[in-house]
């Protein structure tokens, strides 16, 4: 009987900081709702270059996107979008699409959740001249804007609901007489995520920085790629990755 209850209090001292370990914690809760939105489960997206100002365009977007959760497991997100470009300038979009994840976390049920968005992308600022100059190449452009967005993502862990608001500086220069098109964008931003109509941990700042490569006009003048990536100043937390393919409904 000794011989048995000393076995027995040996597996639990072993077992207890086990699953200790892997319970999951305010910050855990605090990250998986940050990840869990298009604003950082996706890519990126470039600052819309403007193109005629005689007309709107409708523009149709795929995107997938790749990072690390908290615990390290894999998470993939994948959402098709739809944005309209206002007379060739500023583009107001809605996205939607499903994350994939195991959060790898005691006491944490997580699987497929979907994911929307809307944001909205303003240029402010167009030319060429200088970047032109700098980079001795008369084909540049540049622009220069602000970009606002919101995602929701329902039931990211148990009952926990997710909402992110950002707002960014994107700056984008591109080579425009040449096809298909170089494009290289930054944003850097600040992110605030909180739990919208479920119970949670408080409201958290976040900062990112956005960067990317992209080739616009590779099959006429309407189909775009562009590769991405987001970085978040907070700890715990891993570059995303990913791509988005974006078609141009020309008149």
């Amino acid at each position: 009987m000794i011989r048995r209850a000393g076995g027995f209090l040996i597996a639990c001292a072993v077992l207890a900081p086990l699953s200790a370990h892997a319970q999951a914690t305010e910050e855990d809760l605090e990250l998986l709702r940050l990840l869990a939105t298009p604003i950082t489960a996706l890519p990126p997206l470039a600052l819309q270059m403007p193109a005629s100002r005689n007309h709107s365009y409708l523009i149709g977007r795929i995107q997938s996107g790749f990072r690390d959760g908290p615990s390290g497991k894999r998470m993939a997100a994948t959402a098709v979008g739809l944005d309209y470009q206002i007379l060739g300038g500023s583009v107001v979009g809605l996205t939607g699409g499903v994350q994939q994840r195991d959060c790898g976390l005691a006491g944490v049920e997580c699987g497929r959740h979907a994911l929307f968005g809307a944001r909205a992308q303003l240029n402010m600022l167009t030319g060429g001249a200088m970047m032109a100059g700098l980079l001795k190449d008369n084909s540049t452009t540049s622009t220069f804007g602000a970009e606002f967005g919101f995602g929701y993502a329902p039931k990211v862990a148990h009952d926990l609901t997710a909402c992110t608001i950002d707002a960014g500086l994107p700056f984008a220069v591109s080579k425009r007489r040449q096809r298909p098109r170089l494009t290289a964008f930054i944003k850097p931003g600040v992110i605030w995520d909180f739990s919208c109509g479920s119970s949670g941990p408080d409201s958290r700042k976040s900062y990112s920085g956005d960067f990317g490569l992209g080739l616009q006009q590779i099959a006429g003048r309407s189909l775009d790629i562009y590769l991405g990536a987001q970085k978040l100043f907070r700890a715990r937390t891993s570059l995303a990755y990913g791509l988005t393919i974006t078609y141009v409904r020309l008149p």
